[in-house]
């Protein structure tokens, strides 16, 4: 806790918190100013918070974006660079020419089982048919697997991402003002159409083209920046249906990498050297080190808002936390994930461990779908690398769990937290690390002292995270 915080916080514990409503912040004073703006993009003025993550809308050359966390936001913006360079390499002679000859193949039967799969299955060719045979016979002991997960419940507590299990699935409850998405269909056809796409790929080696131009580019190639999506995709392809080497391809568009990694950080080698499936099969032995049920594992493999990037990074942290217990219960949190914003979350919070928690070797416990760790020496931590810490009506029911009432617990907030939650927190025994420090921890402000506001036409109120005579004058 910052030492400052200390006596006042003490001294305010026995005060009784309403719900808190969650801010709308002053961009600047959350992120560093470096993010807040750069070629060819800006970030509007105010972040609403919404599930303790602060949203950001990004104004790019190349459409609107919404960065749902600041962690995202820094990563969108040093995606830019990689966009720029896939543009001008589309208007390449070569390329604009492959581009053409690729648009011209997409009519044969192969491609019409990508997008067309309920149709083009009926009447496919008995030889292509047979080509996909074993794929197809896959699919129907699938569906089983994935029958059998539904029937399986998240424990005695039922869905851990219920409140009042708060925080990881607080980004779940619809943003004030914004239409709600639509369900992702779970139609058979359309996993049958991902499934044969998938193959059509490998066999084209569309897929290494494609990791090798996003390791030239320095970017995650399991990214889910649509603007990176489409042009990755489409440049792997015409190089593919062009017949152009790794090395034609990649002088025709530059590199980024150095730019990108330095801001985003190091990604584990392996995602750009293994295929999909190599990579899964990598990450399952390495994650079976330590977890011991089965088919929890191949869950999360499979399913869940964990792309292949994010699950290595989880084996990463793993491997250098040697839980002694737990990891089953992660990896059923991870397989109930629906986004890579709360897949990020579980990520971010072993690194918060790893970090603060000192030796390795103590267990993971669960508490809803929070995942905190016993370190040898008995001591509880519990990571929340969230943005900003309201003391919200869930965030109180949260900590009202059976599972933190005892002594020696630490709270480790990667953000900030309100005057409110900081003074709650310390009346119910915990001490309090803001600000805590984790290896890609997100560019924050060096001081959210100003700025923040309820709504966009109030003005800015200060808050108490100043010098002891600011502190004390607005208490």
């Amino acid at each position: 806790m910052r030492p400052l915080y200390a006596l006042l916080l003490a001294a305010l514990a026995g005060h009784a918190a309403a719900g808190e409503t969650e801010p709308v912040l002053d961009a600047a004073a959350i992120v560093q100013p470096s993010l807040l703006s750069g070629p060819g993009y800006s970030v509007a003025p105010q972040a609403q918070v919404h599930g303790f993550m602060a949203r950001f809308e990004v104004t790019t050359p190349f459409g609107a974006l919404t960065a749902p966390s600041v962690e995202m936001l820094a990563v969108r913006a040093a995606e830019l660079p990689a966009i720029e360079a896939l543009e001008r390499a589309a208007k390449s002679e070569a390329f604009a020419h492959a581009l053409a000859e690729r648009a011209k193949k997409t009519g044969n039967a192969v491609w019409q089982v990508v997008t067309n799969p309920v149709d083009t299955l009926i009447g496919l060719p008995e030889g292509v048919a047979r080509y996909f045979g074993k794929k197809l016979d896959s699919w129907g002991s699938r569906a089983q697997s994935a029958s059998d997960r539904a029937a399986r419940t998240f424990g005695a507590d039922g869905d851990p991402f219920k409140t009042p299990q708060a925080p990881l699935g607080a980004t779940r409850e619809p943003v004030p003002g914004e239409p709600v998405p639509p369900k992702e269909s779970k139609a058979w056809y359309e996993r049958v159409g991902k499934e044969v796409g998938r193959e059509v790929r490998r066999q084209l080696d569309y897929n290494k083209m494609r990791r090798e131009m996003a390791r030239h580019l320095g970017i995650d190639p399991y990214t889910s920046n649509p603007y990176v999506n489409a042009r990755l995709d489409a440049l792997a392809w015409a190089a593919v249906w062009g017949n152009f080497s790794a090395g034609m391809a990649l002088d025709a568009i530059g590199g980024t990498a150095e730019t990108v990694i330095e801001t985003t950080g190091q990604l584990n080698a392996m995602v750009w050297q293994l295929d999909p499936e190599n990579l899964r099969e990598k990450n399952r032995v390495r994650i079976a080190n330590w977890c011991s049920d089965d088919f929890a594992l191949r869950q999360f493999l499979r399913r869940g808002g964990f792309n292949d990037s994010l699950r290595t990074s989880l084996a990463d942290e793993l491997d250098a936390l040697k839980p002694a217990a737990g990891c089953n219960d992660l990896v059923e949190i991870g397989a109930g994930t629906r986004t890579e914003l709360e897949a990020r979350f579980l990520v971010n919070a072993l690194k918060l461990i790893r970090r603060h928690a000192g030796a390795p070797g103590g267990k993971l416990v669960v508490a809803g779908a929070a995942i905190a760790w016993r370190a040898p020496d008995g001591q509880l931590y519990l990571p929340l690398p969230v943005d900003w810490l309201s003391w919200t009506d869930a965030i109180d029911a949260f900590f009202e769990l059976p599972q933190w009432r005892e002594k020696d617990k630490t709270l480790l907030i990667g953000g900030d937290a309100s005057m409110t939650a900081l003074r709650e927190l310390t009346a119910r025994g915990w001490t309090t690390d803001v600000r805590a420090a984790y290896d890609g921890a997100p560019a924050y402000a060096e001081d959210i002292s100003q700025g923040l506001r309820r709504a966009a036409d109030e003005p800015a109120v200060q808050l108490c995270v100043g010098d002891v005579a600011e502190t004390s004058g607005c208490l």
